[in-house]
């Protein structure tokens, strides 16, 4: 069992907030997330989040616990356009997700609602991965190896069919992985946006809630909603101005705003 300051981790500001997608709601701050083969319970009663699993040691590294939110709020809390922004969501953690499961995952959201994102996965984790007794692991590469576009878009992938089976054999087939994972983020985004499906803003979503990339700022409609101006009038304005002006701070801004907008 983890137990941690609810103050700067609130169960629905971190699993509602568009990073994941594979949880189930019991309750207003009671939650069953899933991450590649592993589960936990969170819980949060009064000023404490509790974390009820058999992987301590993972869920404490996929919830960022030893991470100090608090330099990290006080540090963006004095910017004007974020003040009650960052008040109002500052129990929000940025997850540490395992990375083939966001990349797949991601290609699933693109043009797509939560709801049924959260039906394709659990497909294809049905269809795909060990069954654990209570729930199903998220497919591996290696058990994805021959699964047709057909078969995906059979499980509601819709246009993304050929995406997911194209970059399930990039990943598997090549070192793109360990390219991405060692570059700058610049550089790791150019080598994200060669994979099947994926575009600069699912790139830095990837970068941002895997490889805690937090130079990233992700600008999907609620965001460019939020931002946009009569400067700021495309997506890549809006990114590339929030990134100049938050800098290594620019995840976690974008995070706080995309929960208020929401």
């Amino acid at each position: 069992m983890i137990t941690f300051d609810s103050t700067y981790f609130e169960p629905k500001a971190t699993l509602e907030c568009g990073q994941v997608f594979r949880y189930t709601k019991l309750g207003e701050q009671d939650y069953i997330i899933l991450s590649t083969d592993k589960r936990a319970r969170v819980t949060m009663k009064g000023d404490t989040t509790y974390v009820d699993t058999d992987e301590p040691e993972y869920f404490n590294r996929y919830f960022d616990l030893d991470t100090d939110y608090a330099s990290i709020t006080n540090r963006l809390s004095v910017f004007p356009e974020l003040g009650e922004k960052v008040s109002g969501g500052r129990g929000i953690r940025i997850l540490k997700q395992e990375f083939d499961e966001t990349v797949l995952s991601f290609i699933i959201s693109a043009n797509n609602n939560i709801p049924r994102i959260k039906g394709i996965i659990e497909r294809l984790c049905e269809r795909f991965g060990k069954n654990k007794g209570e729930y199903y692991a998220f497919p591996t590469l290696e058990e994805l190896k021959d699964v047709e576009a057909a078969t995906y878009r059979a499980l509601g992938s819709g246009f993304r069919d050929r995406y997911l089976a194209g970059t399930v054999n990039a990943l598997r087939m090549s070192d793109i992985s360990e390219r991405i994972k060692s570059a700058g983020t610049d550089e790791a985004r150019k080598l994200l946006c060669t994979l099947s499906g994926v575009g600069g803003k699912v790139a830095d979503c990837i970068l941002l809630f895997s490889l805690s990339r937090t130079d990233c700022y992700p600008v999907d409609t609620w965001i460019f909603k939020s931002n946009r101006s009569n400067e700021l009038d495309t997506p890549e304005k809006v990114r590339k101005y929030y990134l100049k002006r938050y800098g290594a701070d620019a995840g976690y801004a974008q995070q706080y705003l995309f929960y208020n907008a929401r």
